[in-house]
């Protein structure tokens, strides 16, 4: 095996450098210097469709410059806005796929020849200068930032109060810079909280997350590294595609045939300047490589194979549902295969994962318990630009199968569910302004098959659907532009095998859930309600079934341009079977916004009551609140605004509870109000 696949990766290595300028049967030629003024030409297939043609884009030196060709008789010409720098330049033109990712239709190398004075040693400091302007090529900051300082006036019957003096704020700051092969991008946030009891890190002032990542893009290979919180761009049963802090580093060939990424990471979410790189602390971090090859062709079409590794320990945080948290050690490995035929209308893929996990390294054990997971899944599009009475249609079908062991975990994906033999049956209509689903599934638990414990069976059916109208008008122009939604859902939990002396309950369950929704845009208000109806038949005997009745409604109106309104009612019922009470809830919210000075004056008002009955009759809550504040100094790109507020909310409760200590309850603050929304570019 060792040897095979140090053999595959020589053939990929060798088939990533040649010459290739095909895709999806696409032909491009590349003519340099074609004319007065213009650096090269590409030359395409006189049958090329107009589809095809918009998702085509060139890249020079890993810059996108498809904005700067003009189109020609059927070929792409390209005359630089300013002189090309002198030396090797590299020319990429790619085909755009839905997804997001992209296909290298051709790739070419072009030399600049050098100026007279340029590219000699000793140059004068003005061309030095010069030289590293044309090196530089972009870059852009944007930093948006909010300081407040409040400051409480006035109160009554406040439980627990907290400091008269607060300061909040939150900022972002991203940066990026082009130069010559290079691409470098960061950003940031932070988080200003007085209080440290409210504070995110126990910190008065810390960074919350940050990213700081580089590309370079070379004449046959292209490298990256990633330093802070990203994603390893993975979603398989062994790496979960959520962001993690610590450092990576890519490479791969241009024809991207060829990938290879290493990275060492946090296991869990971390934020603030404590463990700032994410990967100093070993005792909680996770390692690791992973590896995509196309071994046959540069298609995206063709057999695809990302292989996967990590190792590490850390803690369990996020793992169960319960608070336990404990310092784990595990290690896994994962093959995933992909395939598209027919023009990538049809889809297959497969994956496998083996894990060996400790959950518990406080035990002494150093039990590392071996589990495995598998995941097949085909989807398909029978039909090509299929239209149906004059709207696009499309049709997606799809069948996956699961099989994850009862034990299995992974420390790179914590959300797993392990313990569960999945299929389901899933499938998409799109027409015109129609979109529908349907998916359908059976499983079980008891993966392993102990003799000790029951597998219990699910099979669910579920549904969902949308439709928006045009623009009605004349008769039905009252109408707007309406919409409609539902989901359902159909699920059954039985037990289907029972082992001997087994005293624990018997499960017999039925789930049933229907959502109908619907609402109108109009040129200056929209209104939108749904309709919920729930319900969970207990037929085990343990008396847990519930019905719950669910109506919501929304509507907000643009009065004028200085005037707007907006309004939600929520009404609710609950009952439950073992108890046999109902209960009834409310929550009715109203807003108002108001610019009584154009940029200088401003006024809001919020009101919500929460009203119960029934046989769980809780108090009545008031709440409402407002503000008005003055902004001296507008903010802009260049300068930073001044406002001042005044903010105040009261609240009233039938009787004390335990966040009010009498009847009614208010408090008035004072606020200072900074805002820099500050950007710029060169």
């Amino acid at each position: 095996m060792k040897y095979r696949l140090r053999y595959l990766l020589l053939l990929v290595s060798l088939l990533a450098h040649a010459a290739l300028v095909r895709a999806d049967g696409l032909q491009a030629e590349l003519v340099s210097s074609p004319g007065p003024g213009h650096v090269f030409m590409i030359t395409l297939a006189d049958d090329i469709d107009i589809m095809t043609l918009a998702r085509l884009a060139v890249e020079m030196d890993g810059i996108d410059i498809t904005a700067f060709l003009s189109f020609d008789d059927g070929n792409f010409l390209y005359t630089p806005p300013e002189p090309l720098a002198a030396g090797d330049h590299s020319i990429r033109l790619v085909l755009l796929e839905p997804d997001g990712s992209s296909t290298t239709v051709g790739h070419w190398q072009i030399t600049q020849p050098p100026t007279a004075g340029e590219n000699r040693p000793g140059l004068p400091d003005a061309e030095q200068v010069a030289a590293a302007e044309r090196w530089l090529r972009s870059g852009s900051y944007a930093s948006n930032n909010n300081l407040e300082a409040s400051y409480r006036v006035l109160e009554r019957n406040l439980a627990d109060a907290p400091d008269r003096l607060q300061l909040t704020g939150a900022g972002v700051s991203t940066a990026q810079l082009q130069g010559g092969n290079w691409q470098m991008n960061a950003q940031g946030n932070y988080l200003l909280q007085s209080p440290r009891s409210l504070s995110l890190t126990g910190e008065t002032l810390d960074i919350g997350e940050y990213a700081l990542s580089a590309q370079h893009q070379g004449e046959n290979i292209h490298t990256g590294v990633n330093l802070g919180h990203h994603s390893l761009r993975l979603d398989t049963l062994l790496f979960a595609p959520q962001q993690r802090r610590g450092l990576s580093v890519q490479a791969g060939g241009n024809s991207n045939r060829l990938s290879t990424q290493f990275f060492a990471l946090r296991p869990d979410a971390v934020v603030g300047a404590r463990h700032l790189d994410g990967v100093s602390d070993p005792r909680n971090r996770i390692q690791g490589m992973t590896t995509r090859i196309q071994p046959f062709s540069e298609d995206t079409s063709s057999l695809a194979v990302t292989a996967m590794y990590y190792e590490g320990e850390g803690s369990t945080t996020g793992l169960g549902i319960t608070d336990f948290s404990s310092t784990s050690r595990g290690s896994g490995w994962g093959l995933k295969l992909e395939k598209s035929y027919w023009q990538s209308r049809l889809n297959l893929t497969a994956e496998h994962a083996h894990s060996r996990f400790n959950p518990d390294l406080g035990d002494m054990t150093n039990l590392m318990e071996n589990s495995d997971a598998w995941r097949v899944k085909a989807d398909v599009r029978p039909f090509s630009s299929l239209t149906w009475r004059g709207q696009p249609a499309d049709i997606l079908l799809g069948a996956e199968y699961q099989r994850i062991d009862t034990f299995f975990a992974s420390m790179a994906n914590p959300g797993l569910a392990a313990d569960r033999d999945v299929a389901s049956l899933f499938g998409d209509l799109y027409w015109g302004k129609l979109f529908a689903n349907l998916q359908l599934s059976h499983e079980t638990n008891n993966v392993d098959e102990l003799e000790a414990l029951p597998t219990d069976r699910l099979r669910s059916l579920s549904w969902s659907g949308g439709y928006a109208f045009d623009q009605q008008s004349g008769s039905t122009a009252w109408l707007g532009s309406p919409y409609l939604q539902v989901t359902g859902l159909i699920g059954r939990l039985d037990r289907q095998t029972t082992p001997e002396n087994y005293q624990g309950f018997e499960t017999d369950n039925l789930a049933e859930s229907l959502t109908l929704g619907g609402g109108s845009t109009y040129q200056k208000w929209q209104w939108s309600g749904s309709y919920t109806h729930a319900d969970f038949n207990d037929r085990s005997e343990l008396g847990a079934g519930t019905q719950s009745r669910f109506l919501s409604l929304a509507a907000s109106r643009q009065m004028s341009e200085r005037l707007s309104f907006n309004s939600d009612i929520q009404y609710g019922i609950f009952d439950t079977e073992a108890e046999g009470l109902r209960s009834y809830s409310t929550n009715f919210n109203m807003g108002v916004q108001a610019l009584l000075i154009p940029d200088r004056l401003d006024f809001s008002l919020d009101y919500n009551v929460n009203l119960a009955r029934g046989d769980h009759d809780l108090p009545d809550r008031h709440y409402i609140s407002a503000q008005i504040g003055w902004t001296l100094l507008q903010a802009t790109q260049t300068k930073p605004g001044v406002a001042l507020a005044l903010r105040g909310s009261m609240e009233n409760n039938d009787e004390t509870t335990l966040h009010s200590t009498g009847r009614d309850g208010y408090q008035i603050f004072a606020v200072l109000r900074i805002s820099a929304p500050l950007a710029g570019s060169f």
